[in-house]
């Protein structure tokens, strides 16, 4: 075959292979254009695939503070301390009977509960004019049911019984009364818990000229008191009874003055009134999740509203996922 022949040859040979790789450019092009099936990759080709797009979950904002009738208020988680809420918190306020919570935590502080008590007539008060357990000159009870009388019916025949007992027991200033001296650990106590805001003047928490705490140092108070078993028993009883000695023995029958323990996992612990103080209330509740949250509303219109509302409050901050322990 001569020279000329050979390149012809090779020249149809390399057009061919150009108009059949053209056909198969074109059919895939056609095929994608119509919707129709794609070409066959190469066995050595590799596809790379895009991963599914996921979503962020992303929590809503914090539900805004409910509205309160409290002049101040604070919600606290009580396994870390944290504070949910804060509304003029650390503003010095009367506490009413609320200050029987740290005079409970120095009585156990300073006495045994079995310890047994001889009332006397100072302790006495009238029960038209105070919330009484009802205690008469000469009885005899121990400490544990004096604490029942000072945290159910409010007592402050219980209040400075107690005071009186215990500070007699108490080193201080020479001559100086046991309830002085008493006053005096409640103070020493509440410095210690942190309550910076404070100062207690009576055991009763009767409205005196300078007596006052905040809403922060309540919760503080509250949750040193939940450390004790024998407290948180004895405020979350709806009733009670307790027998007394003396010349007059008797059975009194104690009933709490918080209307809402019981309620939504509520367990506690203290109500106070007065006409300086308006309506207060350091309740403590535990959650469908197990957490359990202090709540301290401190003069306010109707605490039994505020308290529900923040308990609603922190329920709705729970469904969130906003409440969780950090």
């Amino acid at each position: 075959m001569g020279l000329g022949v050979r390149q012809l040859v090779l020249g149809l040979a390399l057009l061919a292979s150009s108009l059949l790789i053209a056909g198969v450019s074109v059919r895939r092009y056609l095929n994608a254009a119509s919707g129709g099936p794609p070409a066959a990759l190469p066995a050595t080709a590799t596809v790379a695939v895009a991963p599914e797009p996921t979503a962020t979950p992303t929590l809503g904002p914090t539900p805004t503070p409910p509205a309160l009738s409290a002049r101040a208020a604070l919600v606290m988680r009580v396994e870390d301390g944290e504070v949910l809420l804060a509304k003029n918190a650390d503003e010095p306020l009367p506490p009413a009977s609320t200050a029987k919570i740290l005079t409970a935590l120095t009585v156990l502080r300073h006495a045994h509960p079995e310890t047994i008590v001889t009332i006397q007539p100072e302790d006495i008060v009238d029960p038209v004019e105070e919330s009484a357990m009802g205690l008469q000159a000469g009885d005899t009870l121990t400490i544990h049911d004096l604490l029942v009388g000072l945290l159910l019916p409010s007592g402050n025949d219980a209040a400075r019984a107690l005071a009186r007992a215990v500070g007699e027991q108490l080193a201080g200033p020479a001559g100086a009364p046991p309830e002085e001296r008493f006053i005096a650990a409640m103070n020493a106590l509440a410095a210690e818990l942190g309550m910076a805001h404070s100062q207690l003047l009576t055991p009763d928490g009767e409205d005196v000229e300078g007596q006052a705490v905040s809403a922060r140092d309540l919760a503080l108070a509250a949750r040193a008191f939940l450390k004790e078993p024998v407290l948180v028993r004895i405020a979350s009883m709806r009733e009670a009874t307790v027998r007394v000695g003396g010349p007059q023995p008797r059975t009194l029958w104690l009933a709490s003055t918080n209307a809402v323990l019981g309620e939504r996992g509520v367990f506690g612990i203290k109500t106070g009134t007065t006409e300086a103080a308006g309506q207060c209330l350091v309740a403590a509740w535990r959650t469908v999740a197990g957490q359990v949250y202090l709540a301290v509303v401190l003069g306010s219109q109707n605490r039994y509203a505020d308290v529900r509302t923040l308990i609603d409050w922190v329920e709705h901050l729970e469904g969130q996922g906003l409440a969780t322990t950090r």
